[in-house]
């Protein structure tokens, strides 16, 4: 039986799902202010994602690298990063992620992400959410 095993469906085939999910999760992390508008239902369904991502960046070893690479995207974000040896290097995602985000989340346990309601989509009217990192 499949009772209590509800997933956010989002109306689509499961690899566009988790295609979809996929980018809204690197968008965020690559955003500067960590921080995207997307529609309700969309910021529900994408938070236990980031919140996983965030609990593997606080780990920081070489396994839960590899596990977040399995989840976003390793795009550049455009940025170049400064290496110990004085050499510049191009600023990743996935570096990003846990150079960057996971000492901002460091002495959180959980809830490092918010969902604020927002005024509905002009055109079709759908609700639309701000999903947020909360950094202190």
């Amino acid at each position: 039986m499949r009772h209590k095993c509800k997933r956010h469906l989002l109306g689509r085939p499961a690899d566009q799902r988790k295609a979809m999910l996929r980018s809204l999760a690197t968008n965020f992390i690559k955003s500067s202010h960590h921080e995207i508008v997307t529609t309700q239902s969309r910021a529900k369904a994408l938070q236990p994602i980031l919140e996983r991502l965030m609990t593997l960046a606080k780990r920081g070893d070489v396994h839960a690298i590899r596990q977040a690479g399995r989840v976003v995207y390793n795009h550049s974000t455009g940025e170049a990063l400064k290496s110990h040896n004085g050499k510049l290097i191009e600023l990743t995602v996935l570096r990003k992620l846990f150079q960057q985000i996971a000492p901002k989340v460091a002495n959180r346990q959980s809830g490092f992400t918010r969902i604020v309601k927002m005024p509905p989509r002009r055109g079709d009217a759908a609700p639309m959410a701000l999903i947020q990192l909360v950094d202190h």
